[in-house]
């Protein structure tokens, strides 16, 4: 099973992997902004933008690699990575579908507010860049289809961890 973890720069993705590899058998964390950094500096003066999703190789790298973690390895897979394109979506989360590999998408939401205080505890500044794309990247990952969302906001993340594992239940795990 692959487990995409969507949501706001900040919302707590990572954290929240982090908590759910404890529960799920044979977890390992994917790290999609390692594909990301290689294929960006691979590339001369960022043609494509600042966002992984908007170099094509990133989508077919990632593809590629959770395909072959999951079925060579036969590990379940969590990918905290914000998706903000639908076109992100078919290119790697429908084609491992496509493929026969169950695989869920999990939004996590919370109030500008909240996001916003996450960043700054986790050290960084007032303004940085994930402060400022905190709507862009809510807007993109909510609209991203087959997804289930969750509110963090009040949420310890043991209580997120039964939400999503109970979801995964109810919705046909491997």
């Amino acid at each position: 099973m692959i487990v995409w973890i969507s949501g706001a720069y900040g919302v707590g993705k990572s954290t929240f992997a982090e908590a759910l590899t404890d529960k799920v058998d044979h977890a390992v964390i994917f790290d999609a902004e390692k594909v990301g950094d290689a294929v960006r500096e691979n590339y001369s003066d960022e043609p494509y933008g600042v966002i992984y999703e908007d170099y094509p190789l990133w989508c077919e790298f990632t593809y590629m690699l959770l395909k072959d973690i999951h079925n060579v390895f036969h590990r379940n897979v969590l990918v905290p990575m914000t998706l903000i394109r639908r076109e992100s979506y078919d290119k790697i989360i429908q084609r491992l579908l496509d493929d026969g590999i169950d695989t869920k998408l999990i939004v996590l939401t919370g109030t500008y507010q909240c996001i916003h205080d996450r960043i700054l505890a986790r050290g960084e500044e007032e303004g940085c860049w994930c402060m400022e794309n905190i709507q862009m990247s809510s807007d993109g990952s909510a609209a991203i289809p087959n997804s289930f969302h969750i509110a963090t906001d009040h949420k310890t993340v043991d209580e997120l961890t039964r939400i999503v594992l109970e979801h995964i239940r109810a919705h046909g795990a491997r």
